[in-house]
């Protein structure tokens, strides 16, 4: 696809964001006024939904802006054109709008209270306005739609490379004048890339008015940063400008080497023919001639890695015009001079280099590949360049690169060219420099300052090994896990090289870390250190990657796996410091958001080294034996439990090889290998593979009672398992999964004996039942096992018991029952007051369990009748959230939709719609299926208060979601939602619509039911076992006729029976094709079926609920033919049904009231029809199938594959506009639009 079209849509998208912007910010004028009414149906509140529907837009808008910006690539070019259309017409649309708005606000300097009141009516009033914002309301589904596809779930780009542009031209040149002594035998490579700022730095401080003779500038810096090529580009420079006399280049890697360039430099200067007898005679002529004669001069001294050689002041002439340039690992030269520190290059300068290496032109490609070539290799030229020469000599193109290094790293840094302009002295045996030159590459560079540490000593070999411990680790590394490793472990079990960094009293020192680190800093085997603590108590040691690399590659195999053991112990040691548990299932570590991130860095460095050594590797213990369900516990494991708040597949793989390799025998292991194997259920879940966890759940738990017997109740480690397999079951979506779970724990609970030891036992069963009955909706299950927990916990009278005996699960359980179903204000509000309290205990402020109990507590404070309590708590959390940096997207997702049920129920539905699909749309990635089931239910709740076709979208894609699943119950129940938004939507496709829904929901059961030509040919979602042909109208059949079709319409799925969906047909069906015999033949049918259901005393049917279905059809078929006699023997049947079963009523009548009423009135005063106009019923009909459409493709590209954490926190900037920009907290009370004849569908859904 053309970049282009994508940036030109973003541009129209942008657009339309402004003006929607500058829109509503003249509209907010009207806030002022204290006199306009703020009932519904006011002006007032008309420009306020006006208001609240063009932020939404906004916020929508800039997401596709955003997305299309940063994906151009990823999109198809039909996705382009159909979005451009809808963008295009949303512009047209905002500047009519802005354009009738023009006609009625007044000018700044008339805006007085009066004008403004009359301009409010007149807006309100107007009915272009109106119509304009029936059309944008109409294209708001169809963006979010297409936000839900097309951007929210495709990934992000992880880098972002900024525009390139060389910086290194080649200048017309003076000539140099005849008489100058140039003596520099290196050569500057030819693809040289020119670095200003560094050279102005050298310029600055030899031309500069310092008063010390002679001025010295020192370019240090670690091996492979530029430090010579600099040095000889300022030197050609200094040539070319013609501002010294000689310039002289002496190598000064050994004292022998600087005595030999010096003694190169007198045969140049030595005009008069002098005798000098000796090397140093003619060292010291030259210092005796530049500091007397008159020649401005330029010594170079170039690679002087080693002060404690010999000291180069020794050489150093001191003439007023001399300039002294010096190249140097060591920071210790800063004593000769000042320093200009030479780190890496920057992104475009390295980019440059390697474009420039490779011989080709940077037409942007490849960029992307060439950026994370060069970060790959740290910045460093060296590294670059040699990398430019082997992708040159293989035809290695630059996209295979990073690849092939990860495979290849030594060939690659190793490898060099012929012709290198690379070079140095070759070492002896010894370390020490010969008058050998050999080639200079990225793995030789370092080798000088390795064998200063003096390997082959006691003393430096520990030296190597904390330097190899250093490789393993990732980007900044803390003196506080070598600390926390010393402190936590054995002396037995401790690496020997531990022993440097302590005292005589054998007790950890901070000072000896520190001189170390400095020791491997001046070597430049470390890139910086941190000692001096102002910002925390630890220093922070810095790893070059290639620095990394190197140390890696020259160990053998077995010493890499010894220091890769040792690491591990060291991250375990970290990480059990901070580690708590509270169940299998509840656990983490207490760690800041910092310390976490820093974390992570190192554990994906682990990761990558664990997988090479992982044949060979067995589980390491990484703390002593510990009270809890975690006696033993594992280095590895407890990676893999961080791993999995961050990368899910990599925690799964862990988990899963800790459950192969632990040998059972070592009653450690056996405690790591049973949370392991719970861990793998865990894990398989998260990454919505249920049914892989349902089945490994139950082979756990099969697998330990062969072992153990069968019996939990005496042994732990079964009922750990028997408590995964519960725990596995209640989070997926089938209710048979939930009847197993009662049925299980029922079990259990008559085998564990009722006394004090085995209460947590009981309790958790007891929770388990508790959870399941709630969402079977079986009340007396849920008020039973509710019951129990709070009597047998003493919690009517205290809170004591608490901290004794319940785990989270009871705790959420139970506070979770109490909020949603007691009528107990009091207890609901000590309860929820509790829970809180004791997760603020447990886990602290930012964990997700702590996040679910604030949920219930506004939840709770809402129903007491404290919303803006509620509310203000929830805000208070995401600020904290935000302002410790924390960046869990489950915990955000999760408090955007508490925030979301509090202000949905003050009315607020917009703003409540925007913290739903907030918690939809930027955290899809890090749940399950489950949630973006529920999720997507909220956003179309509160999206139906205000825009039905918005609601529509959700609930269609909530749809498409279920079916795959086939979990019949949700999907029975997602069809009646949907059906009820369906007959309230605008659309002119909508009742057939609803009509297909109801078919295909009675496939459901097992019925076909035919009304036509437009019945849908389509595969049936289930067998089907009976068809019912509405076309045939000579006779309704009896039961006892078809038996078969009435057995099947008094099946009950979730809660609805068949029949229920057969009545909601008769309405749907004179809406779609004005059918009224088969629609009347429906209603006959579904009536006799719920009459029949009636008088069997076990049904537990409602009659207001089919009452309510009957007096809408009857309501309908009067607009359509004017019978008053059928409107009277529908009055005259339901009103004796609804007195005679009055008992079945409890518990439904504000859901379903039948509006007996409203359809006895219209006995007297029937209520004339009403015709949607042609221009209307088409563009309503075009709307719908693009919704449709859209709606399918959401239902393809929906997945739940397992995320990285995310890279960029770009999309945590909607949140923002949850927080305290609303500031006109008026509650905007449910739009009085519909019909009281519909009242018992809308509030269904």
């Amino acid at each position: 696809m053309d970049p282009a079209s994508a940036i030109g849509v973003a541009a129209a998208a942008m657009q339309f964001a402004e003006l929607t912007f500058k829109v509503t910010k003249r509209i907010a004028v009207f806030t002022i006024l204290s006199d306009a009414s703020d009932d519904v149906e006011g002006p007032k509140a008309f420009v306020e939904s006006l208001r609240n529907q063009l932020r939404l837009l906004n916020h929508a808008i800039r997401r596709i802006e955003e997305g299309l910006t940063s994906n151009q690539d990823k999109f198809q070019s039909e996705e382009i054109l159909e979005l451009g259309e809808y963008v295009t017409n949303l512009n047209r649309q905002g500047e009519k709008l802005d354009e009738l708005l023009n006609k009625y606000l007044p000018s700044d300097d008339a805006s007085t209270p009066t004008k403004l009141l009359a301009a409010l009516k007149s807006i309100a009033t107007d009915v272009e306005i109106k119509s304009v914002m029936d059309r944008i309301k109409e294209l708001h589904p169809l963006l979010t739609t297409f936000l839900l596809t097309s951007i929210a779930f495709k990934d992000r780009p992880v880098l972002d490379v900024k525009g390139v542009r060389g910086t290194g031209t080649e200048n017309d040149r003076q000539q140099p004048r005849l008489g100058t002594i140039y003596q520099v035998s290196r050569y500057e490579v030819r693809h040289f890339v020119d670095r200003p700022r560094v050279l102005a730095q050298i310029d600055r401080l030899l031309r500069g008015a310092d008063t010390h003779w002679p001025k010295i500038a020192i370019l240090q810096g670690m091996g492979g940063q530029g430090k010579t090529q600099l040095a000889l580009r300022y030197c050609g420079n200094a040539r070319f400008r013609n501002t010294h006399d000689c310039i002289f280049w002496i190598d000064a890697s050994t004292k022998a080497s600087t005595i030999q360039g010096l003694e190169k430099a007198s045969e140049e200067l030595n005009n008069e023919g002098q005798v000098l007898l000796d090397s140093d005679a003619r060292a010291a002529f030259v210092r005796r001639k530049l500091a007397a004669d008159t020649l401005k001069w330029l010594l170079v001294f170039d690679n002087y890695d080693d002060p404690t050689a010999f000291d180069l002041r020794d050489y150093i002439p001191s003439g007023p015009l001399g300039n002294v340039l010096i190249t140097s690992r060591s920071t210790d030269t800063d004593r000769i001079g000042p320093m200009v520190h030479v780190s890496g290059m920057t992104e475009s300068e390295a980019i440059e280099l390697l474009f420039k290496q490779l011989d080709i032109l940077n037409d942007g490609k490849d960029q992307v590949s060439a950026a994370k070539i060069v970060t790959r290799l740290g910045y460093l030229p060296l590294a670059i360049d040699q990398a430019g020469a082997y992708m040159k000599a293989e035809c290695l193109p630059l996209v295979e690169f990073l690849d092939h290094y990860e495979q290849s790293a030594r060939d690659i840094l190793e490898s060099v060219p012929s012709l290198w302009e690379y070079n140095e002295l070759a070492p002896n045996k010894d370390g020490e420099t010969t008058a050998d030159v050999v080639a200079k590459t990225v793995f030789t560079t370092w080798n000088l300052s390795f064998t200063l540490l003096k390997p082959s000593t006691p003393i430096g070999a520990m030296k190597v090994t904390v330097l190899s411990l250093l490789a393993f680790f990732g980007h900044g590394i803390s003196e506080k896990y070598f600390e926390t490793y010393y402190s936590t472990t054995a002396t037995s079990q401790q690496a020997e090289c531990m022993a440097l960094f302590t005292d005589e009293k054998q007790q950890w020192s901070s000072r000896k870390f520190d001189s170390v680190m400095r020791e491997f800093s001046r070597l430049s085997l470390i890139t910086s250190i941190d000692t001096e603590r102002r910002d925390a108590k630890y220093a922070l040691v810095y790893l070059h990657p290639l620095v990394r690399d190197w140390i890696n590659l020259r160990q053998d195999i077995q010493t890499h796996k010894a220091n890769f053991i040792t690491f591990t112990r060291i991250l375990g040691a970290s990480l059990s410091s901070g580690f708590w548990e509270d169940s299998h299932y509840e656990c983490g570590f207490r760690m800041s958001f910092a310390e976490c991130r820093h974390l992570e860095r190192h554990l994906l460095q682990w990761k990558e080294t664990f997988e090479r050594h992982r044949p060979n590797l067995r589980p390491t213990i990484a703390a002593p034996e510990r009270d809890g369900v975690l006696a033993g516990i594992a280095a590895e494991q407890l990676i893999a439990y961080f791993l999995t708040k961050v990368l899910i597949p990599w925690s799964y793989e862990i988990f899963q090889w800790l459950w192969e390799s632990c040998d059972m025998s070592d009653g450690r292991m056996l405690r790591i290998k049973i949370d392991a194997g719970n861990q793998v259920v865990n894990c398989l879940w998260r990454l919505g593979r249920t049914e892989e966890a349902k089945a490994k759940s139950r082979e756990n738990y099969q697998f330990w009672k062969a072992i153990l017997g069968d019996d939990c109740s005496s042994n732990d480690i079964l009922h750990t398992s028997f408590t995964a397999l519960v725990n596995t079951l209640i989070v997926t979506i089938s209710m048979q999964d939930k009847r197993e779970i009662i049925d299980l724990c029922k079990c259990e609970l008559e085998r564990i004996p009722n006394d004090a030891q085995n209460l947590p036992k009981r309790h958790e069963l007891l929770g388990s039942i508790l959870d399941a009955g709630r969402l079977l909706h079986q009340k007396d299950i849920r008020d039973w096992a509710f019951s129990i927990l709070l009597d047998e916990s003493g919690f009517r009278c205290s809170n004591a018991f608490r901290k004794e005996i319940w785990c989270c699960r009871n705790w959420y359980a139970v506070t979770q029952c109490c909020v949603n179903f007691s009528n107990d204000l009091d207890l609901m509000e000590r309860l929820t007051k509790a829970a809180v309290e004791w997760a603020m205990d447990k886990f602290g402020l930012d964990f997700e369990n702590t996040s679910e109990f604030l949920i219930l507590r506004a939840i709770a404070l809402k129903k007491i009748g404290r919303s803006g309590e509620a509310e203000a708590m929830i805000r208070d959390h995401i600020a904290t959230t935000l302002n410790t940096g924390h960046a869990d997207y489950l915990i955000y997702g999760r408090l955007h939709e508490g925030l979301g049920d509090v202000l949905c129920g003050q009315g607020r539905y917009e703003e409540s719609y925007e913290a739903f699909n907030f918690a939809l749309v930027n955290t899809q990635k890090y749940h399950t299926e489950a949630v973006d089931v529920r999720l997507l239910q909220r956003c179309g709740e509160a999206a139906m208060e205000f825009n039905v076709a918005l609601a529509d979208t959700h609930f269609t894609a909530r749809l498409q979601l279920l079916k795959k699943t086939e979990q019949w119950d949700w999907i029975v129940e997602a069809m009646m939602v949907l059906y009820g938004a369906k007959l309230l939507s605008k659309s002119e496709t909508a009742s057939q619509d609803a009509l297909d829904l109801m078919v295909e929901g009675l496939e459901v059961y097992g019925l076909a039911v035919v009304y036509g030509k437009s019945s849908t040919p389509q595969e049936p979602l289930r067998e089907i076992k009976a068809t019912i042909n509405l076309e045939d109208s000579d006779s309704v059949p009896s039961p006892a006729e078809d038996e078969a079709v009435y057995e099947l319409l008094s099946k009950r799925i979730s809660r609805h029976y068949g029949f229920e969906l057969l009545i909601r047909m008769a309405p749907a069906l004179l809406r779609a094709t004005a059918k009224a015999d088969a629609a009347e033949r429906a209603y006959q049918i579904a009536k006799i079926t719920f009459e029949k259901m009636l008088g069997t005393d076990s049904s537990d049917v409602n009659p207001s609920i089919f009452v309510a279905l009957a007096v809408f059809y009857t309501s309908l078929r009067f607009d359509i033919d004017g019978d008053k006699q059928r409107v009277q023997d529908t009055l005259e049947w339901a009103q004796p049904v609804l007195r005679k079963y009055e008992d079945r009523r409890d518990g439904f009548d504000y859901w379903w009231e039948p509006d007996i009423e409203g359809l006895s009135a219209l006995i007297r005063a029937p209520l004339p029809s009403q015709s949607t106009p042609p221009k209307a019923r088409r563009r309503h009909r075009v709307a719908s199938k693009m919704i449709q459409r859209l709606s399918s493709r959401f239902s393809r590209v929906v997945s739940f594959d397992p995320p990285g954490f995310p890279s960029s926190q770009s999309d945590l900037s909607l949140q923002h506009g949850l927080g305290s920009a609303y500031t006109v907290a008026s509650s905007v009370a449910r739009p009085a639009t519909l019909a009281s004849r519909n009242r018992g569908i809308s509030r269904e859904v």
